[in-house]
């Protein structure tokens, strides 16, 4: 064939091929008449025409997890590839994977490619149809994935047949949510039709992150959640301490896996393995945490094996206490417990201001044992006085006063013996530096009870009378006084001066009916005539 007949040829085909003419099926290629390089027919190449303006089929887009690995999919029936040629020609195929597993190659024939990997079935239909074309650039991808069915049994709540795509793995379609009580996430058997047998670790998987633990999907998979019976436990500095089930070839490693590694308080020469030598004696073995990370000791584990990784003393711990009121700096302080008094904490927070009550600072520390159930406590507290015994009345003010978490101090006795009253800080403690309060509250039965200005010296009698003096109801020989400083209640008659803050209550003589006067009356008679007989005994 001359030059420009072989140029003549070309265009024809060219203007036939784009033109979208409807041809004989493919037909194999030949040499050329005159011993050229072997290419398409005539009738081959408007064939492949006719398959590249064919209309393609529409699917929704299906949602993948990332991009495909070429070298692990597995091509099945439905999969659309994308043959696509450019250069001196361009070209772009859909090729569909039959039900029986082919494709066909144009200029080729079919190929079969079900269950073989993406990669392997590229090379293939490329080297094909290179032998075709010279000069000619062409790649072949995956453009939509297939939709298959597959079977799940077991510990699931929906079991039969489900649809999936060759894109997905099997943990998107067993996950927590669609599973029953107690399935083995560890053990999950996928039988695929060709007798071979894969086990899906899906816990491993979610929380380490090793995909090969989550296999891929194929046609007709029968995907098995067996029940859990088998755990391990790991305890102590760990992330995620707790229990786990015991998954194929699980070693000591993979437990801290499991349970989040280590955390930085755990130290690192004391890790106790426990294991069992039979159901009932159990036998251990101690490990160095860095030598089982570095693989120089990590045994297998069996079912019931505990680990325990120990915290190191002390870790990071920084005690605390905290000042609020008349301070410069009030806030929180880092102390150290046995050697920081209050005189510490005080300058720490810049000293006191001129408004702080020097005489009522207190302190509020939290007693050993608040919240552990005193059953006795709780019974006395349910009786009255007339029901318990002087023995009992007195072990419930002990109980009660020793329960007080609140403290009062002064700060000058302090500076005089700071010694004996310098208090050591203990981790929580809470210092109030209280508002100096320069009066005297009075009130009760006085004449005009209210709030009257503190002056040195002066006793309760003193503000009684600047309050007008008692009522004709008072009962003034039960006066109290509430101190400020500790909080005491103590009879008037006992307290010679008052103090800034104190409250002074005068009480309300009880009410006295005609029979309680009579019954007096009859008491004292009964006891006159006791001692008159005692007397005329005598």
């Amino acid at each position: 064939m001359s030059v420009w007949k072989r140029i003549l040829l070309g265009t024809w085909l060219v203007l036939t091929t784009d033109a979208g003419a409807q041809t004989s099926p493919t037909v194999p290629s030949v040499p050329s008449a005159e011993g050229a390089t072997p290419g398409l027919t005539v009738e081959g190449l408007s064939n492949l025409g006719a398959l590249s303006t064919a209309p393609r089929a529409e699917s929704p887009g299906q949602a993948i997890s990332g991009p495909i690995d070429p070298d692990n999919y597995r091509v099945g029936p439905g999969d659309v590839l994308q043959l696509q040629l450019w250069g001196r020609v361009s070209r772009s195929w859909q090729l569909t994977v039959g039900p029986e597993g082919t494709v066909i190659v144009p200029g080729s024939g079919t190929v079969q490619v079900s269950g073989r990997t993406l990669t392997d079935v590229r090379a293939e239909v490329l080297a094909s149809v290179r032998s075709q074309f010279h000069g000619v650039s062409m790649d072949m991808r995956l453009s939509r994935p297939r939709q298959f069915i597959v079977y799940l049994t077991g510990q699931v709540r929906s079991p039969g047949p489900t649809t999936a795509t060759g894109s997905q793995r099997v943990g998107d379609l067993i996950n927590a949510s669609s599973v029953q009580e107690n399935p083995s996430m560890r053990h999950i058997e996928v039988r695929h039709t060709d007798g071979t047998r894969q086990i899906a670790d899906l816990d491993l998987f979610l929380r380490t992150g090793v995909t090969t633990m989550n296999p891929w999907l194929r046609d007709g998979d029968i995907l098995y959640v067996p029940v859990a019976t088998d755990f391990i436990y790991a305890s102590g500095a760990l992330a995620r301490p707790g229990r786990f089930e015991l998954g194929p070839e699980d070693s000591l490693l993979t437990l801290f896996r499991l349970a989040g590694d280590p955390i930085p308080a755990a130290d690192v020469s004391r890790v106790l393995l426990l294991r069992w030598k039979d159901p009932f004696n159990a036998d251990t073995l101690s490990v160095r945490l860095d030598d089982v990370y570095s693989r120089k000791i990590n045994p297998p584990l069996r079912e019931g094996d505990r680990a325990y990784v120990y915290y190191l003393p002390q870790y990071h711990l920084q005690h605390e206490a905290f000042v609020t009121g008349e301070v410069a700096r009030p806030g929180s302080f880092p102390i150290t417990e046995g050697r920081n008094h209050l005189s510490d904490l005080i300058q720490w927070a810049g000293g006191f201001l001129p408004t702080a009550d020097l005489a009522t600072i207190r302190v509020h520390r939290r007693s050993p044992g608040a919240n552990d159930r005193d059953q006795e406590l709780e019974r006395l507290l349910r009786l009255s006085r007339d029901q318990m015994s002087n023995s009992e009345y007195q072990s419930l003010r002990t109980k009660l006063a020793g329960l007080r978490e609140d403290y009062s101090i002064e700060w000058n006795r302090l500076k005089e013996s700071p010694g004996e009253l310098d208090l050591l800080l203990r981790d929580g403690d809470l210092v109030r530096v209280e508002r100096l309060v320069n009066s005297i509250r009075i009130d009760g039965e006085v004449r005009h009870p209210g709030i009257l200005s503190f002056r040195p010296g002066l006793g309760v009698d003193d503000y009684i009378r600047q309050a007008g003096g008692f009522t004709s109801r008072a009962w003034t020989r039960h006066v109290r006084v509430t101190r400020s400083v500790t909080g005491q209640v103590i009879p008037a008659q006992n307290i010679s001066a008052l103090d800034p803050g104190d409250f002074v209550w005068v009480p309300e003589k009880p009410d006295r009916t005609a029979w309680d006067h009579f019954s007096a009356f009859l008491t004292a008679m009964a006891q006159l005539a006791t001692v008159v007989i005692a007397v005329k005994a005598i």
